[in-house]
């Protein structure tokens, strides 16, 4: 006997067409739901651009680095008032799993840091910086910021930095890795930088096609196995709001671990 049957002998046929009228319309929002996210993919589909995680370093430091001064330097609304800034890096931060206080006497390392630093959140944190255009930053952006940190290295997350290895208790990098050159080799740096036992939480857009400030056209998929393949465990990762540029699923948020090395074993 069907649930439809029982109602009716139960209860009458006036609830019996409630409840299949609200069958009905459930499984129209269904119906709905479902054909805007084949819409969805097949745009995706004929509009992607093909994956890439590298792009030539020139190309990337004339037309990439140009853009990004340009728009730190255009983003008083957002960076150069105060509240305005405070209040998205708070929201942020914890709608991540984030407390001020919970990397007090750590040392953390923000890759990609841009003009101001979202890492002076954490507090009592030894706050270290790598970010390409720090100097330009610190000479030309009015409310820039990075002076507050311990340690500020004007150079790309590619370029390793021998005075960062095994130093970073926590490694952050928000809306940065998708405007490199390379995101494996970041990827494999930023695991060169952690301490045994370190974690990493990396936040960045995906594009469908590239522009100039954002040249890598990247997949979750794909990020995966970077990770794998540059010693990390990923131990949590989901979609997140989108930040900027040209269309894309938006961003992705990703909590990392290093897999420590394997040790040989005594003959």
């Amino acid at each position: 006997m069907s649930f439809i049957d029982v109602l009716k002998r139960f209860r009458g046929d006036d609830l019996v067409r409630a409840v299949a009228r609200r069958q009905s319309e459930q499984l129209r929002e269904i119906n709905e739901r479902l054909e805007r996210i084949e819409k969805a993919l097949s745009v995706r589909a004929s509009s992607a651009a093909p994956l890439r995680s590298t792009i030539d370093r020139d190309a990337w430091q004339g037309a990439a680095q140009s853009g990004e001064l340009s728009f730190h330097k255009g983003n008083a609304g957002f960076r150069g008032q105060d509240e305005v800034w405070q209040a998205a890096v708070d929201t942020d931060w914890r709608a991540a799993g984030f407390s001020p206080e919970g990397w007090a006497g750590k040392t953390i390392l923000d890759v990609g840091a841009g003009s101001r630093l979202r890492s002076l959140w954490f507090q009592g944190a030894e706050v270290l910086v790598l970010e390409p255009l720090a100097d330009r930053f610190r000479a030309e952006v009015e409310w820039c910021d990075l002076d507050r940190a311990q340690e500020v290295y004007s150079v790309p997350g590619e370029e390793f930095v021998p005075e960062l290895a095994g130093r970073a208790d926590l490694v952050v990098s928000i809306n940065a890795l998708d405007h490199g050159y390379d995101i494996a080799q970041s990827i494999r740096n930023i695991r060169g930088y952690l301490k045994d036992g370190g974690e990493a939480f990396l936040s960045f857009d995906m594009h469908f096609q590239p522009d100039e400030m954002h040249p890598l056209v990247l997949d979750n998929e794909m990020m995966l196995k970077i990770y794998a393949e540059s010693g990390f465990e990923v131990v949590r990762h989901e979609p997140a709001r989108r930040y900027h540029g040209t269309d894309g699923p938006g961003a992705f948020h990703y909590w990392l671990k290093p897999v420590p090395a394997a040790v040989p074993r005594q003959r």
